[in-house]
């Protein structure tokens, strides 16, 4: 019995835990007065850092300050 109440401690821990999705940012512009970063997944199976190469996972819509706070080339992570 008393594994079965740590296994299941664990595992409501565990699924309590944020995931994040990370990437590069590849692009960033705006469109319609929102602000977007371009991003693709860290660890791509390109392996190679040209912007036609790897998986684009999507467009992250960001607030003003993030998008000014952030660089091309540089890794965001989405919450």
């Amino acid at each position: 019995m008393k594994k079965l109440f740590i296994l299941i401690l664990f595992v409501s821990l565990v699924s309590c835990v944020e995931k994040k999705s990370c990437g590069e940012i590849v692009q960033k512009y705006t469109d319609n007065g929102k602000y977007y970063f371009a991003m693709r997944a860290i660890g791509g199976s390109s392996g190679n850092d040209d912007i036609g190469g790897g998986d684009v996972f999507g467009d992250a819509e960001v607030s003003k300050k993030i998008y000014e706070s952030y660089k091309v080339g540089e890794e965001y992570c989405i919450e």
